[in-house]
């Protein structure tokens, strides 16, 4: 259960990062670090633009 809502967490990161939302909205949202938005920033979005 804990991976299913890790990967829930992470998909809505990635998603809100996407629209523009700041890094401390998503992290109050997902409850993940700093560290983890920008390594989905770096390594799931930058590399599509």
């Amino acid at each position: 259960m804990n991976k299913v809502k890790s990967k829930q967490s992470h998909d809505l990161a990635k998603k809100m990062i996407i629209e523009g939302e700041s890094f401390d909205s998503i992290m109050e949202a997902t409850n993940l670090r700093l560290k983890d938005l920008k390594r989905i920033q770096q390594n799931e979005i930058d590399p599509h633009f």
